[in-house]
């Protein structure tokens, strides 16, 4: 009788299977239970070590005994009983090998990958070797987000908070040149190849890593790697206690600097916890994100109220708590809440921020961009002097920067903003908005090619950039209708359902460029109702085509000002900015005693006209 009959005669084969499928079962049964019943991390390894230990005994077992109505019996032997243990022996030694191997290293680092939604674009170059990104400065780095390695989905947010806290540490580092945390963060979700994510942030070394948590334990593995060679210059996996988290931070910062000591000579980096309050860093940590990612920013709302309720001194959490309210609330995202009291609330928070840390940049900008809205000329001025002081922070966040800019845009001083969008889009050119605005910049500068190319660029990181249709506005009334046709043609295939350039709508769009004969259907069905909710449209409508008293009807309410007042200054749009009615709205909205006070756009002044004041812009433009 051969070997494998044997086996057959004894049931050795049919209980290998019976064992393999329940041992399967009792195995996936504690991964799952484990966690949510917070037993300790090593509860699903030891189960699955007792679980390959049983497999060679139940063999054994099955192969020297045999289960008869009469009882059990040792099996008569026939043949193969020295091979038989030769193998369970291998069999056995194979598993415990497979099984304690990883046990003995550091977490596993899972491929990194690619915003939120934001995607690379499709004339993207190949990647490149490693040896492409060596024109990036020595002192350059990206912080990745890290990789949520626990069972529970909901820790992302924390895994990804440890990630933003060293990243925003890093920025701190005296000569150390940090990647923006929106254009790293725009790498989740992708298998991209680090030389890749190197090229696109244009740095020279990389920090990636995971989290892992479980009750009140944390294990954070991360590593730094040199990417012109591919080196990994520093890797350490460290597991403590949830109160030393901010310790562990200044540790990893620290190694960094440490690994880089040829670079940026020795520093020394201290991190102060933000709160005492475990609960509130954790609720911070994933309000915070949502912030940042522009969702669900409602429940990023609740999120920092619960952690400054839990602590009235955490500064952190009161500006990213009044800059949510005021995005929130300045009518640029869906709510449940009321608009108004957000923008209340914005102001409040941003205040106690600031009395608890005066120089804390999302304070400042946010109470910047609230007061440069403001009814005063004087609170205009003195949200620019915000505004400039949070620009003039160090940090990975372009925030400051491109509202700053935007101020400037809207008041009429384009040259004014270059230098500080500029700099928000070197820094972050993986952002829409970023692009977005440095496009309308530089179309307003009559630089229409390098407008409508970054225009572009923003649709390709964002389906819902809007850009587009600004600068294809201006185009139709320069008298270049053709050129803004081809720009929202390029556009359409990439726009999101349901946006405001989406398929179905530039269609009608493209047909009433085509067709002057059905611009007036077009406006009919796109006048602003209420109900509908449709004043952005509304006004983008009206604009194309030059409905001047749907322009003026809509122009003054949330939503649209800001989009009037970025129009007005495109080069074609002299029928806009020198309306009496514009500069109506802009003399409710202080910008017209901020003119008489600060000085009037370069080319501009004010006059009296028999249809009433309004200005006079014969000497603007490119």
């Amino acid at each position: 009788m051969s070997f494998f009959d044997e086996l057959k005669r004894r049931k050795v084969i049919r209980v290998a299977a019976a064992y393999l499928v329940v041992g399967w079962v009792i195995i996936e049964v504690a991964s799952t239970v484990a966690p949510n019943l917070n037993l300790p991390e090593w509860t699903a390894r030891m189960v699955t070590l007792l679980v390959i230990l049983g497999f060679p005994l139940a063999l054994i077992l099955a192969w020297i005994f045999e289960v008869t109505p009469e009882g059990m019996h040792v099996t008569e032997g026939r043949t193969g009983s020295k091979r038989f243990y030769v193998i369970v022996a291998l069999v056995t030694a194979a598993a415990l090998a497979w099984t304690l191997w990883p046990a003995s290293g550091p977490e596993p680092m899972p491929a990194q990958s690619s915003t939120l939604a934001t995607t690379p674009p499709a004339t993207a170059e190949p990647p490149t070797s490693v040896s492409a990104v060596d024109s990036a400065d020595k002192n350059t780095i990206a912080v990745l987000p890290f990789v949520n390695m626990s069972a529970n989905p909901e820790n992302v947010f924390f895994a990804e908070g440890i990630a933003e806290e060293l990243l925003n540490i890093l920025a701190g580092v005296d000569g150390l040149k940090v990647a923006s945390r929106t254009s790293a963060f725009s790498f989740r979700g992708k298998d991209t190849p680090i030389p890749e994510i190197a090229r696109e942030l244009d740095v020279r070394h990389i920090l990636e890593g995971s989290v892992r948590r479980q009750g009140d334990r944390v294990r954070i593995t991360a590593q730094l790697i040199e990417t012109e060679s591919d080196t990994h210059l520093w890797s350490e996996t460290f597991e403590r206690d949830l109160v030393d988290i901010f310790r562990v931070q200044e540790e990893i910062a620290q190694s960094i600097t440490g690994a880089l000591k040829d670079v940026l000579g020795v520093q020394t980096v201290s991190v102060a916890a933000a709160t005492a309050d475990l609960e509130a860093y954790e609720r911070f940590l994933r309000g915070r994100s949502r912030f940042y990612q522009r969702v669900d920013l409602d429940e990023a709302i609740s999120d920092l109220r619960f952690a400054v309720e839990r602590d009235r001194g955490f500064a952190e959490a009161w500006a990213f708590l009044g800059a949510a309210s005021f995005v929130v609330g300045n009518g640029g995202y869906p709510t449940q809440m009321d608009r108004d009291a957000l923008m209340a609330h914005a102001l409040e928070a941003s205040e106690r921020a600031l009395e608890l840390d005066p120089e804390l940049s999302t304070a400042l900008a946010v109470k910047g961009q609230l007061l440069s809205g403001s009814a005063s000329a004087e609170s205009i001025a003195e949200g620019l002097r915000l505004l400039e002081r949070a620009a003039a922070r160090v940090s990975a966040d372009t925030s400051a920067r491109l509202w700053l800019g935007l101020v400037w845009i809207q008041l009429g001083f384009v040259e004014r903003a270059l230098p500080h969008l500029e700099s928000a889009q070197d820094q972050d050119p993986l952002v829409a908005i970023n692009n977005g605005w440095l496009g309308l910049a530089y179309a307003i500068q009559g630089r229409w090619e390098e407008g409508s190319r970054l225009s572009h660029r923003a649709v390709e990181l964002s389906p819902l950039s809007f850009w587009t249709y600004n600068i294809a506005i201006g185009l139709v009334h320069a008298g270049r209708e053709e050129e803004a046709k081809r720009l929202l043609s390029a556009a359409q295939p990439m726009m999101a359902p349901g946006s405001l350039l989406d398929g179905e709508k530039l269609d009608e769009i493209l047909a009433a460029l085509e067709d002057p004969g059905r611009r007036a259907d077009f406006l009919a069905a796109n006048r602003f109702d209420p109900q509908r909710d449709n004043a952005v449209g509304a006004m983008y409508a009206a604009l194309m085509f030059r409905d001047e008293d749907e322009v003026f009807r809509v122009g003054d309410t949330r939503g649209t000002l800001t989009i009037l007042r970025a129009s007005a200054w495109l080069p074609s749009m002299a029928w806009l900015r020198e309306d009496p009615r514009f500069y109506e709205i802009m003399h409710n909205n202080a910008v017209a005693a901020y003119w008489e006070a600060e000085g009037y756009p370069p080319g501009c002044r004010a006059i009296d006209d028999p249809a009433g004041r309004r200005l006079d812009c014969s000497g603007y433009g490119p």
